[in-house]
């Protein structure tokens, strides 16, 4: 979804507008626990049983620089119904489409019950989503869409992995440093494809969003380590192992903080939760890429390097624990005020 007035921004509700759809949706609604909400999407927009839109809503709307449209299941086109169908996918959703492009998937059932009360958090994630489909799918749209059937993302999430793991032993041996940077760089293209790839065939999965943070994680902590062995290697003396060390230590303390606060956010369905892990960092994805391909040009400065991340990833771990401390002070605040209205 590019920011332009073209695009078109399809919310699609998990009920049916005609006078029984409402009934039915409004029983299912009742009976639903909070944490179970039957449309998310209606929350979001109605707060739940509202004939009417709320005034956050026409507010959020109006901050999305695209054409939104809000459809029922019973009002889709042919086009939207071949596209959910085909793909299996669970409504409600939010789906975003360019100017005669390809629909995309831009928020899962799963992505807006995790937003659908807290409007900041749900245009946070919208534009993240649409910006991380933008660039990358704009670079890898023209090639991902001339390959065959039988090359699925899955595959590319393997080769990639693959493709990582001989740059981090080529790495290991200074005559080889060349190609280590050379698979490296496959490794990122590979890593760009995949997500392209499924997003454009609408099969993207939670296993396959899985495997691929996966693989990078396995090679984001093994490069640094294989080319601190080839420097050595190189000068027959050690190097600063103290900072591979703490550049390790610090991607665990903060990748431990997601993965928390993800877990969480997913049980409590807290949207203020979910804008903490989207809170940015002084070193995400592309930046560590970044950093990781300077360590293999000038391996020499691996220390330096590995301090410089090290710090970095430290101001984003103290960022993100400030901002996370006073949310779970309130969640564990409202669990003790229910505890003792149970009572």
């Amino acid at each position: 979804m590019a920011h332009s007035s073209r695009s078109i921004v399809y919310i699609l509700y998990n009920a049916n507008a005609s006078l029984l759809g409402k009934l039915d949706y409004a029983v299912k609604k009742l009976r639903a626990s909070p944490e179970n909400s039957p449309c998310s999407a209606c929350d979001l927009t109605h707060g739940g049983l509202r004939l009417t839109e709320t005034k956050d809503w026409s507010t959020t709307k109006e901050k999305i620089p695209a054409t939104v449209k809000q459809l029922h299941r019973d009002e889709l086109g042919q086009e939207l119904l071949t596209f959910v169908s085909q793909n299996g996918l669970r409504y409600p959703m939010v789906l975003g489409q360019e100017p005669s492009g390809p629909l995309q998937v831009l928020l899962t059932s799963e992505d807006l019950s995790a937003v659908s009360k807290d409007h900041s958090a749900f245009l946070s994630l919208l534009f993240k989503r649409a910006e991380e489909k933008n660039w990358k799918d704009e670079l890898a749209d023209p090639l991902v869409r001339r390959l065959p059937e039988w090359i699925t993302p899955g595959k590319i999430t393997l080769a990639a992995l693959n493709a990582g793991l001989i740059a981090c032993l080529l790495a290991s041996f200074p005559m080889y440093r060349r190609w280590a940077l050379v698979f490296w760089a496959l490794n990122r293209l590979l890593d760009c494809f995949d997500g392209s790839l499924a997003r454009s065939r609408g099969a993207a999965t939670e296993l396959g969003g899985f495997l691929d943070l996966l693989g990078d994680f396995i090679v984001y902590s093994l490069l640094p380590v294989f080319i601190g062995i080839g420097q050595e290697r190189l000068t027959a003396t050690s190097i600063g192992w103290v900072a591979i060390a703490a550049l390790e230590v610090s991607f665990h303390i903060n990748n431990f903080i997601l993965f928390y606060v993800a877990a969480v956010a997913s049980k409590r369905k807290d949207g203020e939760l979910t804008s903490v892990t989207m809170t940015p960092a002084l070193v995400e994805g592309f930046e560590a890429g970044l950093c990781f391909t300077i360590m293999l040009i000038w391996p020499n400065m691996i220390t330096l390097w590995s301090w410089l991340m090290s710090l970095a990833v430290a101001i984003g771990i103290v960022q993100r624990v400030l901002i996370l401390m006073p949310v779970l002070r309130r969640l564990d605040e409202e669990g003790m005020q229910s505890s003792e209205k149970n009572q």
